[in-house]
């Protein structure tokens, strides 16, 4: 007998209940015939859209057939949350049938949900998202953090049914933004199983600020801090203040004004000293102060120039290796000293500049001891100097160490700037190069004129490596025009250094100084050295910047470590070692330097109550 023209179908089809934002309709046709299975399927959405479709299974098997519907038919079974569709399949082999299937399809929903919408992030920046996982056969995603609609870290997941916590780690440069980017922060999961699903859920993100670590204080905060004089109207509590953490996380004094306005009374009152430029207005500022920031530095600590940290560090590493004597220097002391956009010059007064032919500049800033009052720097040579350099060549350098001036016991005169006059009462190493010239009573006595009593201070600042060599070399120097004492030998003796004061020459019976800064103080009823009325107050600074020469270290980011004298440079730290940063540029590291003056008539003490001691 005949076959008939429709037999039944050796064809099945069954219809995945949902469809996803990938708007997908997903069906599955199985051939159960000993030989393949050919037709054509017409598909039908009683919310809107056709497609008809050719298959091919092989025998005995299955085979997934999909539909993707338009985005407008999507949006009219969005609209109904779910549908009808109609599934009419004419088989063509292994012999001609029709089969149909009719089955509701809905809306997939989400199965991969948060289920904490607020989080804290340290600074570690993790961030352990809290999930759920409801699909029996479990969740495949993609995990999503954005901060004002722009992602900032994604993560792919597959999770079985159930609780997990998936942990994304935020960027370092988006930690900060977690304060401002509050409500605006979305976490975004695109699922691929069970279904193509994509969930936004609004997230609350905070910054944990951990509470700062216990800080000690260091010597020259503790014990060698400012204490106010008769002549000084600012309390030592308000002084104490200022002050910053140091490398080694302990507390340390740092630049202030000369006067502030006291919360106590409102009022305007003085220190009676000065630290020289204020070293926020130095380009570099922020670079060195993250430089001398600890290790363990937190949020809303203060960062710096720490006033006395390698002295600090002498301390530990004599405790430590010995052979060294201790070495701490008054708060008064310490100047700052700023220069921006410096065009360099060569040895021959050439302007330097960049493979492009454009200017090479740098960017200066230094803190240097520089006492103008005590006999301390009569017979001391080592005396603490940060010196910061950053250059648009690619030079860094930060050298932080108890620099000599010349030798100790030992310093010279500006009338004899060759020859040295002996000083007694130093134990600190002997220097290897520049000199301390200091006013002597016997020169300005003579000469009282300004360059007799101009004092200069010439660095020669090494970094030696423990094989000998020099990585790095720089030889500011430093000049005062109206320091507050002159070395005095008539006072001097086997076993202490005398100085005597420039003030007092202006009321001399005979020979009375009345030229330069002693002009119409003999008119004056006679006052004390301290006395803010007085011209001598160490105020009046400038300094000089010579060669800058570097060697690369070989050691990452060219970080060394030496001894507070910065010797016995290696790449890893020790009891008492001071870091050091040293990076040549393209241009500077081995070119010789013409030496350049600055802030030739600045002056730090007027009208703001600066006296001596300063």
């Amino acid at each position: 007998m005949p076959q008939a023209a429709f037999a039944a179908a050796a064809q099945s089809v069954s219809v995945a209940s949902t469809v996803g934002t990938d708007r997908v309709v997903s069906l599955k046709l199985t051939c159960a015939s000993s030989s393949k299975c050919q037709g054509k399927l017409a598909l039908s959405m009683s919310t809107g859209g056709t497609k008809t479709v050719k298959y091919s299974v092989a025998k005995r098997s299955s085979k997934t057939v999909n539909w993707t519907l338009t985005s407008k038919a999507y949006t009219a079974f969005t609209a109904k949350k779910q549908a009808k569709l109609t599934v009419s399949g004419t088989a063509t082999k292994p012999a001609k049938a029709s089969f149909s299937k009719r089955a509701t399809v809905k809306m997939a929903t989400p199965k991969l949900s948060l289920t904490s919408k607020t989080y804290a992030v340290a600074d570690d920046r993790l961030l352990p998202l809290a999930v759920s996982c409801a699909a029996a056969s479990g969740c495949t995603a993609k995990v999503q953090l954005q901060f004002d609609g722009a992602s900032v870290v994604q993560k792919s997941v597959s999770l079985a049914k159930g609780t997990h916590t998936v942990q994304l780690t935020i960027p370092a440069a988006k930690l900060a933004a977690i304060d401002t980017t509050a409500g605006k922060q979305r976490v975004v999961i695109t699922e691929t199983k069970p279904d193509a699903v994509a969930r936004t859920t609004a997230v609350t993100l905070t910054r944990v600020i951990p509470e700062p670590p216990e800080r000690t204080a260091s010597t020259a905060y503790a014990t060698r801090n400012w204490a106010p004089t008769e002549y000084d109207t600012c309390p030592a509590e308000l002084h104490a203040q200022f002050n910053t953490i140091g490398p080694d996380g302990k507390i340390y004094p740092t630049w202030h004004p000369a006067q502030v306005t006291d919360p106590a009374t409102g009022a305007l009152c003085s220190f009676g000293h000065e630290h020289g430029a204020d070293p926020t207005t130095s380009e570099i500022y922020d670079w060195a102060a993250e430089y001398f920031a600890p290790a363990n530095y937190v949020d809303g600590e203060a960062k710096g120039l720490p006033f006395g940290y390698v002295s600090e560090a002498l301390d530990a590493f004599v405790h430590e290796h010995g052979n060294m004597s201790m070495r701490h220097e008054d708060n008064a002391g310490h100047k700052v000293f700023v220069a921006n956009n410096v065009k360099m010059l060569d040895a021959n007064r050439n302007w330097l500049t960049l493979a492009d032919g454009s200017q090479l500049t740098c960017d200066v800033l230094i803190k240097m001891h520089q006492g103008s009052w005590s006999a301390d720097a009569t017979s001391n040579n080592a005396h603490e100097l940060l010196f910061a350099q950053q250059c648009n060549d690619g030079t860094e350098v930060i050298t932080s160490m108890l620099t000599r001036f010349g030798n100790a016991n030992e310093m010279f005169d500006g009338c004899n700037p060759d020859t040295p006059i002996p000083t007694v009462g130093s134990t600190l190493p002997a220097g290897d190069g520049g000199k301390r010239i200091i006013p002597t009573y016997d020169c300005v006595r003579n000469n009282p004129r300004d360059w007799t009593l101009y004092e200069v201070w010439e660095s020669d600042t090494k970094i030696v490596a423990e094989d000998g060599r020099t990585l790095a070399f720089v030889d500011p120097w430093f000049g005062i025009r109206n320091p507050s004492r002159m070395y005095d030998a008539r006072s001097s003796t086997a076993q202490a250094n005398g100085i005597s004061r420039p003030l007092d020459l202006a009321w001399l019976e005979t020979g009375a100084a009345s030229d330069y800064l002693w002009a119409g103080l003999s008119d004056q009823e006679r006052f004390d050295y301290r006395d803010p009325r007085s011209p001598f107050d160490g105020a009046q600074r400038d300094f000089y910047l010579g060669q800058l020469k570097l060697t690369e270290t070989g050691t990452e980011g060219g970080i060394v470590f030496t001894d507070p004298y910065g010797g016995s440079a290696r790449p890893d730290a020790v009891v008492g070692s001071v870091q050091q940063l040293i990076t040549p540029g393209s241009v500077l590291g081995s070119v010789d330097l013409s030496q350049q003056k600055f802030d030739a008539k600045a002056d730090y003490g007027k009208n703001n109550g600066v006296h001596a001691p300063n």
